[in-house]
């Protein structure tokens, strides 16, 4: 399902050659679906992935608006939660990931989420392609975290 979707998107995930990354079991919890995980014990990190294909939907119209819409979905609801975010830079967009927009929030996860203490969440999206949701779910920050950042990208063209 997952080589599907990223057709659609024209995507590609770099999966990590690396830290033993191997796929997770994808757990239905009633917060927000996903399609496909991976995980490594050596890393203490989960990476989920959840594409939102363009079909014409005019939700796509506004990137900002759905990224944001989910990181409060999936964000704790205790009191002292909070989300911080920050645009991608006109850089990492073009040369990296190949995208028109994106934008990284933290935040706690909610524990019917997955039973971490922090969630990265990383939104890129590529107009008339749709939006690639990157969820980094761990305990303990560590530089494997920030060297995860780069785990997807749209093929140019």
């Amino acid at each position: 399902m997952i080589s599907s979707l990223l057709d659609y998107l024209q995507g590609e995930i770099l999966q990590p050659l690396d830290g033993d990354y191997r796929p997770v079991r994808i757990f239905d919890n009633p917060v927000q679906k996903y399609h496909w995980a991976i995980g490594s014990t050596r890393e203490e990190l989960e990476i989920r992935f959840l594409v939102i294909p363009d079909e014409g939907q005019r939700v796509m119209d506004y990137p900002h608006l759905e990224a944001s819409r989910l990181a409060m979905q999936v964000c704790s609801n205790e009191p002292d939660a909070a989300i911080t975010a920050r645009d991608l830079t006109e850089e990492e967009l073009s040369d990296v990931f190949h995208a028109d927009w994106g934008r990284i929030f933290m935040f706690p996860p909610n524990p019917r989420f997955g039973l971490y203490i922090h969630c990265k969440m990383i939104t890129l999206f590529r107009e008339n392609r749709g939006m690639m949701v990157v969820f980094q779910l761990f305990d303990e920050p560590s530089p494997a975290i920030d060297n995860r950042l780069h785990i997807f990208q749209f093929v140019e063209g």
